[in-house]
């Protein structure tokens, strides 16, 4: 059921700050029933969005660490989806979701709520990769695994070309266990931007990371259905869905052609040829060269 949003129109600024303020209590926020958790989560989320003050944020985040405790991840997903749908409707800024992504523990929740965040904050002074640019700082300080692979798993999905520079080196800022939710979260398609990050972090990673990183660029050519896509989004989104520009497509095989020399070096150099055997078979060339 979609929950009331408030008109921020037909309020008073502060409608929320009794509620704000209980919940400073702790044996207040102890005593919210669960079954009011999204209830109060939302409508405090939508007051933050609009007055960004910290005291707010902490009710916020009281609340939400109920959430990630008595409510399932798909049932935390579905809450960030109505907090999306009512930046998107007007009601609160994109800010709205700020708390998720400092708080939240499972990585495929944390990556939703980033990909609203980055495709809604609005452009700054007219650069259009405001949103992108604002996960990567969220990157430096976050400091759950899960908000860490989310934030780089939605850098990734989002899949624009543009946003190399954005990412280039990012794996450094992800913990061993953030590394490990990063390369388990299920993609939609398969991008080349994607594509050259796994190299690119191939080529810097740690032995115990390496075969990991190569089993993920193996199954990208399976989970992108045999298309490899460089795209392009608008940025930022307007209310509706943002549109994506196919710029170019490969086959996973044209692809694996076109990449299979740099693989094969890597393979040598890294002392790899075993790992890197499911990424030649999945992109269907051959590990040596003919």
């Amino acid at each position: 059921m979609k929950r009331s949003r408030p008109d921020r129109r037909s309020l008073p600024a502060d409608y929320l700050q009794p509620l704000v303020t209980a919940l400073g209590d702790p044996a207040t926020l102890a005593s919210v029933r669960g079954e009011e958790l999204e209830a109060v989560a939302f409508q405090l989320a939508l007051y933050f969005g609009v007055r960004r003050d910290p005291e707010t944020a902490s009710a916020l985040g009281g609340v939400y660490e109920r959430m990630q405790d008595e409510r399932t991840p798909a049932e935390r997903r579905a809450f960030v989806d109505e907090v999306t749908a009512a930046v998107r409707g007007g009601a609160t800024s994109v800010l709205a979701l700020l708390p998720v992504l400092q708080r939240e523990r499972d990585a495929e929740v944390a990556r939703e709520a980033a990909l609203a965040f980055g495709t809604l904050l609005p452009a700054d002074g007219g650069d259009a990769l405001a949103g992108p640019r604002a996960l990567r700082a969220l990157l430096d300080h976050a400091e759950p695994d899960g908000v860490r692979a989310g934030l780089v798993g939605a850098l990734l999905a989002l899949g624009d070309h543009r946003l190399a520079p954005v990412l280039d080196g990012a794996w450094r800022a992800l913990t061993p266990a953030a590394a490990e939710s990063l390369l388990a979260l299920p993609r939609t398609w398969a991008s080349r931007l994607e594509v050259e990050w796994l190299l690119a972090w191939m080529e810097d990673a740690e032995p115990a990371t390496f075969a990991a990183i190569a089993g993920s660029l193996a199954r990208l050519a399976t989970e992108g259905e045999g298309r490899v896509l460089e795209l392009e989004r608008e940025l930022p989104a307007s209310a509706a869905a943002a549109p994506i520009t196919i710029l170019r497509d490969w086959s996973a095989r044209g692809l694996g052609e076109e990449l299979a020399p740099r693989w094969r070096d890597l393979a040598r150099r890294a002392g790899a040829e075993s790992a890197f055997a499911a990424v030649f078979a999945a992109w269907g060339v051959p590990g040596q060269a003919p």
